[in-house]
């Protein structure tokens, strides 16, 4: 069971997904709830825009997955503003989270090099 604060963010403004690949940013969204309702979610009528995420929000991002115990390969960090303006952290979603390539395709190219770079390293091609 996760109890959490409702943040009033989520229904005003949404969430934003900042998505890493290898530790570096590479683009975000916006994921907004239907009018009324505070799941952002399609399955529940939200929608996603693609969004121009600030550098505060990009360090926010940085922060949060410097704080992780190892580096992952990606990583889609969701934020929302808490109930008094600050950043806050969602989730840190590191299994099998939308990454939105169709948003930026060129991102699923990083995240495939990243992938090589860990199946060089266990077959043994250290180049």
């Amino acid at each position: 069971m996760l109890f959490q604060e409702f943040l009033n963010d989520i229904e005003t403004f949404g969430e934003i997904s900042l998505m890493f690949m290898g530790g570096n940013y590479t683009h975000a969204v916006r994921k907004i709830a239907k009018p009324g309702d505070f799941r952002v979610q399609d399955d529940h009528g939200g929608r996603v825009e693609v969004y121009d995420a600030s550098p505060p929000e990009i360090e926010f991002g940085i922060s949060a997955l410097a704080a992780s115990p190892f580096s992952p390969i990606y990583a889609r960090v969701d934020i929302v503003r808490d109930n008094s303006g600050k950043l806050s952290l969602c989730e840190l979603e590191l299994i099998e989270p939308e990454l939105w390539f169709r948003r930026r395709p060129e991102s699923a190219v990083l995240f495939a090099n990243e992938l090589k770079k860990v199946y060089d390293f266990h077959s043994g091609d250290h180049s």
